[in-house]
């Protein structure tokens, strides 16, 4: 852990810790019921489009990290692997344990379609991440081919066609890229950050980006503030289309923060290092344990106040508080479960059944 700690700015690590918390705000949000039970206008209304604006980045940022070292990375079929077994052992085992709780009924299919999460898109995000994987080294391939003038112009069309289109008005679909729920979008993302890593150089200064990142949230309120004044139905739509990953603002902020990771120079204890490292090595865990289609559920959230306690000024820091703890105890989790793969050696499984893809393919690719 260590040695990739020094390898790495340390700031990656972070903004992977900073993205999956956003994740768990953002779900907080449109998950809950807290989205339907916002009265207009009060200030709850807008702290939470706030937030919501804001977490916009959250997906993108994961992806943006994706790219920005897969682009100088070998394929390697063993961190598939590693990744389904992981998949696969948190969407059955909190099924199974909710069946044994009474939470939901006993399926067969339904248990059994955990042993498939890719194919079943039971977590979308993993899905799509799968296809993106599996292309990345025909993404490489080009990206190699393009000198630096072409690779930004290709960000730019790509830019210009997936999201400027769709953020004008939501009749305008643009090329769809299904409000960055796809793979067409994760390819853009995957392509913007190819483009950081190869050509941009880091200054040093962080502060520009994160203004960037901080004013694209307000723009969007200050436009819903306008809109609902206004009692313009079309503005209103327009203000409300932007709320999604592929939106111009969401993708501006999300480019802003990765700048600001990249310029970022974190420094921290070799102990703190460790625990940052971790904490990010734990984050897909935490996406795959609080994201469980019988987890984050309007029910469940309001068991723990999320909409019962909306009407209390101090909501926004409950809020947050919640956010974290689930972080933490998601965390935990994964912990035991790292220590339980080593234990029945499902690691090594994972590295035999990769080096033998690897072989199939090195044999498929030969001249």
């Amino acid at each position: 852990m260590e040695t990739k700690a020094k390898e790495r700015n340390i700031g990656f690590e972070v903004m992977r810790i900073v993205s999956m918390l956003l994740i768990i705000l953002l779900h907080s949000i449109d998950h809950s019921g807290v989205y339907e039970n916002l009265a207009a206008g009060s200030a709850l209304y807008y702290i939470e489009h706030f937030f919501y604006a804001a977490v916009q980045v959250c997906v993108n940022c994961f992806v943006l990290i994706s790219g920005y070292f897969l682009v100088t990375s070998e394929f390697k079929p063993k961190k598939l692997i590693s990744l389904w077994f992981e998949v696969v052992f948190y969407s059955a085992a909190i099924k199974i344990i909710l069946m044994l709780l009474g939470e939901i009924e006993f399926s067969v299919t339904s248990l059994a379609s955990c042993f498939v999460p890719i194919l079943t898109g039971r977590y979308w995000f993993i899905t799509i991440y799968f296809g993106m994987y599996l292309l990345s080294p025909f993404f490489n391939i080009a990206i190699n081919a393009m000198n630096k003038k072409q690779h930004r112009l290709l960000i730019i069309i790509l830019f210009v066609l997936f999201s400027c289109m769709v953020s004008i008005h939501p009749s305008l679909k643009g090329m769809s890229s299904n409000g960055g729920w796809g793979l067409a979008w994760f390819t853009v993302l995957y392509f913007t950050a190819a483009y950081f890593r190869l050509h941009y150089e880091p200054s040093g200064k962080t502060f520009p980006a994160m203004a960037a990142f901080f004013v694209c949230p307000l723009f969007m309120i200050a436009a819903l503030w306008v809109s609902n004044f206004s009692g313009s139905t079309m503005l209103k739509a327009i203000v409300e289309n932007w709320f999604r990953y592929d939106s111009i603002f969401a993708v501006i902020a999300s480019v802003a923060l990765l700048i600001v990771f990249v310029n970022s120079k974190i420094k921290c204890g070799k102990g703190m290092k460790k625990i940052l490292v971790s904490l990010s090595a734990s984050t897909f865990a935490v996406y795959l344990i609080h994201a469980h289609a019988n987890i984050c559920t309007p029910e469940m959230w309001q068991r723990i106040g999320m909409v019962e306690f909306m009407s209390n000024w101090w909501y926004p820091l409950y809020q947050l508080a919640v956010v974290i703890m689930i972080f933490a105890a998601c965390v935990i989790i994964d912990k035991a479960r790292i220590a339980l793969f080593k234990l029945i050696k499902l690691d090594k499984l994972a590295e035999t059944m990769g080096n033998g893809i690897s072989r199939l393919i090195g044999r498929f690719t030969a001249q």
